[in-house]
């Protein structure tokens, strides 16, 4: 099991030296990872907001060993030549520790802007742009003619970024963005409709969706604690790992930066 840190990019942690800061204290305590939510103007949400690529690129300079990543980048309001650029220089400059969690995104990611916010229609161009992203990132010559995407001979520098994909369950349909991703952040939530951990018998099945799906046979099962009193426990860790989990992050989003400071700073479970 690795351990890792997940904050926002809004409000209290809208400050790009704050995040880094944080992510400094993270790698010193022992911690694996540190990622950021990937948003752009959430409307209920108080500002300032960070930008999550400007941020990580802040963090990877001041930081040595620790994993970083957006979780998750709306591939779908992204474009892949300006996401494999983005991508490719962030592994470079972190010394390859980036891994890039990707997913639909909200509608309003794009009704604010104007576009259609359809939910199949972005769970389309999540499953198409997976592949043809991954392609450019391994170097590859591209030539793709889909349905939401169109590259005529592009070649980029190749280099290995670790994809993760994301998605709510229970599902009605196949996991989104699985086919040929390296890992699964799964999104379950409560009667009330507010998040919750998935539990060790709902991963097993979840684990075996994402791989149904085409996702990597091994990959990295991730799940995050958004209520602090299922916070990383090393005693409950041994039936999650037993269930496939590889990640446990620890939520920001429900405290203060200084009372998440503290708790970075008391190390990840033993």
């Amino acid at each position: 099991m690795r351990y890792g840190v997940y904050v926002p990019s809004y409000g209290p942690y809208g400050d790009p030296a704050a995040l880094r800061d944080l992510a400094v204290a993270a790698e010193q305590a022992g911690w694996d990872g540190f990622f950021m939510w990937d948003l752009i103007t959430p409307a209920d949400y108080e500002p300032p907001f960070a930008d999550p690529w400007v941020s990580l690129a802040a963090i990877a300079q001041a930081t040595e060993s620790i994993m970083i990543g957006p979780l998750s980048t709306p591939l779908p309001r992204r474009r892949l030549g300006t996401l494999t650029l983005q991508a490719s220089t962030l592994q470079s400059l972190s010394g390859g520790r980036l891994i890039l969690g990707l997913a639909t995104g909200g509608g309003g990611d794009f009704t604010r802007w104007g576009e259609s916010g359809k939910r199949s229609v972005l769970a389309a161009r999540l499953d198409e742009g997976v592949p043809v992203l991954r392609r450019l990132l391994a170097g590859e010559l591209v030539d793709h003619a889909g349905d939401h995407y169109q590259v005529s001979g592009v070649r980029f520098p190749p280099i290995d970024v670790p994809l993760w994909t994301s998605g709510f369950w229970p599902r009605r349909g196949p996991v989104r963005g699985a086919l040929g991703a390296d890992g699964l952040f799964p999104q379950v939530r409560d009667e009330s409709d507010d998040f919750r951990i998935p539990t060790p018998e709902e991963l097993i099945t979840i684990r075996a969706d994402f791989e149904r799906a085409g996702g990597r046979a091994g990959g990295d099962v991730v799940i995050w604690s958004p209520n602090p009193t299922w916070a990383p426990d090393s005693s409950r860790a041994g039936e999650y790992e037993d269930a496939g989990v590889t990640w446990w992050l620890e939520d920001g989003s429900e405290v203060a930066p200084d009372r998440l400071l503290e708790r970075i700073r008391s190390g990840p479970p033993a």
